[in-house]
């Protein structure tokens, strides 16, 4: 109790990790975690119960091969993506903004075909608890800062308000609206 009073009163300065910490407080995106991937998939049934996830996980089955696809894109580096008859091994990275060395505050998946094409940020989220703060367009500018020289673009629903404000924040332009209410963004490529 000493110690944190002369903290708060200026007598003593602040320990390296906790400088660290409070350095950190601005988070950094980060190649996410094997523990990540359940955070990941609830965050993607919450959007599937409004309608607003790339997939549909209302059974046990769809939930596990989404969870072994993440586990692949984590551990190798490529995201399996069906194509006309087969399944296509696209590049693919799952990224993580934290805080420090705490649990991640948001997560997207970004995948694409070649080194050539433009980068699809399949799905993106921020924890419940840190919506409303601006966490969303920091995740995407980090996004676009870690998938440098490369455009990256996104579709989801006109329904997913906070997420389009976010891709417009972060400089993400919007393309067009389908027939079906999905919205295309494309932020440019940007280079370090």
């Amino acid at each position: 109790m000493l110690t944190t009073l002369k903290r708060l009163l200026g007598g003593e300065r602040a320990s390296p990790p906790a400088r660290q910490a409070g350095q950190a407080l601005g988070g950094g995106l980060v190649e996410a975690r094997e523990e990540d991937i359940q955070r990941f998939l609830d965050a993607a049934r919450r959007a599937d119960e409004h309608n607003q996830a790339p997939w549909v996980l209302r059974d046990d089955d769809r939930i596990e091969t989404l969870r072994r696809a993440l586990g692949f894109t984590l551990h190798r580096g490529l995201w399996l993506q069906r194509e006309a008859q087969g399944v296509g091994h696209w590049q693919g990275r799952l990224l993580a903004l934290r805080h420090a060395d705490g649990p991640p505050l948001g997560m997207l998946l970004a995948c694409r075909p070649d080194d050539e094409a433009a980068w699809q940020l399949r799905f993106f989220y921020i924890e419940p608890e840190w919506q409303g703060s601006g966490h969303g367009a920091r995740l995407l500018m980090a996004a676009r800062r870690s998938l440098s020289g490369s455009p990256l673009q996104v579709r989801l629903p006109v329904s997913c308000k906070a997420a389009t404000h976010s891709l417009e924040a972060a400089g993400f332009q919007h393309m067009h609206t389908d027939a079906t209410k999905v919205a295309s963004f494309e932020a440019p490529a940007e280079w370090h």
